[in-house]
């Protein structure tokens, strides 16, 4: 066939000169085939794997294989219901598709209570009762009825359906009340690796007792379990290397128990990635020691420590003393525990793999000034949140947290993280202490107020004032030197900053001294945990509030140009039925200006 915008050129060749059709910047789409026939046998040839991956575009939460809660893995930009919707409309094509799409369908199963897009004012309309005998009668309870329906149809296509399903994610209301419908569900899925339970279930409490019997007879495969207050007996149940033997993470909560039972139930588990303990005062330093007695911790990717006082650098400092668990350890995460950020540096020096550190701690004295404390240094680190807030006591002088922000900046400047890409601090004023890391002055260009140029001389000069790191900071003098501080970092970072009487996280991004003060702004995500233990590490206001961003360039002269940061407005949200989308924020974007 002949393309459109097509001409006609004078070839050469053996047989003489003829015209030959060619065609310029020809379109991407594919002809449209009129023949029905031809059109099958076409369809026919595409492979299986490049159907699945189609139809996962379709309903891209079918193939959501993260150990997430459902509300922890909500999409903002789409609605899953009419996603599945459509799904299922591919499923009844034909019995190729039918196959192929119910495969992905009952793979990762996610029940919404409402629909994320205009259909669902339509539905609610229809759903009410209008009949004259019962007007005011309450309305359906959806996500319940839909959990009846899974279960109905699992429990008749079982070796169909039930042995594809892995995942289940049910709102939280719906699973508080749909015990029994689980407990029947469960009986019929015995490849499942995550579903969504009470919490009931993990405090042993008896009303659920037969959901947990059902979990442990029929789902040997479950790859991620909580045991909170009240659950101490069936911890010890993972002791005897029967229950579970595949758990990758694993929750405890507000636990008392004998050390020795804790360190058999975590070394019966030899596919432990990672741990989250979360108010647990009998977790102390002894319980990450080597002991030839006890089966060694074992070594994790992911740590998560919230609320456990007892829990030291030192303790921490034992752990990583090994080497498989110095290359295991990735994601770190401490908070409210005995560790002080000054120590720090004891920790990156040992976790080389480490990529992502968090520490929120709330201080009441002041940074350790007159003692020797190693400056923060890791040739790993991607992502640092760097959380210090003053405690709540009127007493407490409110310039206390300055010294911790300041060992911090002296840290950067003297580029000791390479690879650090975004840093999260509750300091709104710690993106000024960046100043110095702006391209460097160049050596032609010269101060308006000083008619003395700024040389690279200058700065070797020792007499010479022009040092560009600010007087006020008590480590400038120890961590670097003056011509490390002109050098600044050599990769682009990105700082999030907020007060803690403020409710949006202002965005700024510090360009590296090899770009040349070229204009430009990135807005990044806050990376999550792959495990599923993101509680303590992503906020709502990463991915679903917006941030006031600017970018500090300099201008040449030894001062700062004001930049407006560069990108679109803010997503909105999609709704699949019918072209309806829902409008976003008729607001523009805040930008921070920094001169």
């Amino acid at each position: 066939m002949k393309w459109p915008f097509s001409r006609k050129r004078k070839v050469k060749n053996s047989q003489g000169s003829q015209d030959v059709s060619s065609t310029q910047n020809p379109p991407t789409f594919v002809p449209r085939v009129s023949d029905p026939r031809l059109l099958a046998q076409l369809l026919s040839q595409v492979p299986e794997a490049t159907w699945q991956r189609i139809f996962r575009y379709v309903c891209p939460h079918a193939g959501d294989d993260t150990y997430k809660s459902n509300e922890q893995s909500a999409q903002d930009d789409c609605c899953m219901l009419c996603d599945l919707r459509d799904l299922a409309h591919c499923a009844q094509v034909s019995r190729k598709w039918n196959k192929l799409a119910t495969k992905i369908m009952y793979f990762s199963i996610r029940i919404d209570a409402v629909h994320y897009c205009p259909l669902e004012a339509v539905l609610a309309e229809k759903r009410k009762r209008k009949s004259k005998f019962n007007v005011n009668g309450e309305p359906e309870d959806t996500a319940q009825a839909r959990v009846s329906l899974l279960c109905r149809t699992l429990r008749d296509r079982r070796d169909d359906f039930g042995t594809s399903v892995q995942f289940i994610k049910l709102p939280f209301m719906t699973r508080e009340v749909s015990k029994a419908d689980m407990a029947r569900t469960i009986t019929v899925t015995p490849n499942l690796r995550y579903i969504d339970l009470p919490e009931g279930v993990y405090q042993d409490e008896p009303s659920f007792n037969i959901l947990k019997q059902g979990l442990q007879g029929r789902c040997r495969d479950i790859r991620k379990m909580a045991y909170k207050r009240g659950s101490e007996r069936s911890l010890e149940a993972l002791a005897s290397g029967r229950l579970w033997g595949n758990l990758e993470v694993l929750e405890l909560s507000e636990l008392t128990m004998d050390p020795a039972v804790f360190r058999y139930a975590l070394g019966s588990l030899y596919s432990l990635r990672a741990l989250k303990i979360t108010d647990m005062v009998s977790f102390h330093n002894q319980l990450l020691e080597h002991n030839e007695r006890l089966p060694p911790f074992p070594a994790l990717e992911e740590m998560i420590f919230i609320n456990v006082p007892n829990l030291t650098v030192d303790g921490l400092g034992r752990y990583l003393s090994r080497s498989d668990t110095q290359k295991a350890l990735k994601i770190l995460s401490l908070e409210a525990t005995g560790v002080n950020p000054s120590a720090l540096q004891q920790i990156l020096s040992q976790a080389t793999n480490l990529k992502h550190l968090t520490i929120i701690e709330t201080v009441s004295t002041s940074f350790p000034i007159g003692s020797k404390v190693d400056p923060l240094a890791s040739t790993s680190l991607e992502t640092l949140n760097y959380e210090i807030s003053l405690a709540t006591d009127p007493n407490i002088y409110a310039g206390t947290i300055e010294g911790y922000y300041s060992f911090l900046t002296s840290s950067l400047i003297a580029n000791r993280f390479p690879a650090l890409r975004e840093l999260y601090v509750r300091d709104p004023d710690f993106p000024e202490s960046l100043l110095d890391l702006a391209p460097p002055v160049p050596a032609f260009a010269s101060d308006p107020d000083n008619s003395t140029p700024k040389s690279l001389a200058s700065f070797h000069d020792p007499k010479s004032n022009t040092n560009r790191f600010s007087s006020n900071n008590p480590f400038a003098s120890r961590i670097a030197s003056p011509l490390t501080s002109l050098l600044g970092m050599k990769q682009a970072l990105v700082v999030y900053s907020k007060g803690l009487d403020e409710e949006e996280w202002n965005f700024s991004r510090v360009k590296p001294a090899n770009e040349n003060g070229k204009r430009g702004s990135a807005s990044l995500l806050r990376p999550v945990s792959s495990y599923g233990l993101n509680n303590g590490l992503a906020n709502p206001w990463t991915e679903k509030s917006g941030a006031r961003q600017s970018v500090i360039v300099g201008n040449g002269f030894g001062g700062f140009l004001t930049v407006p940061a560069e990108g679109g407005p803010r997503p909105s949200s999609s709704a699949c039925e019918k072209g309806h989308r829902r409008k976003g924020s008729s607001k523009s974007q805040q930008y921070d200006i920094w001169r």
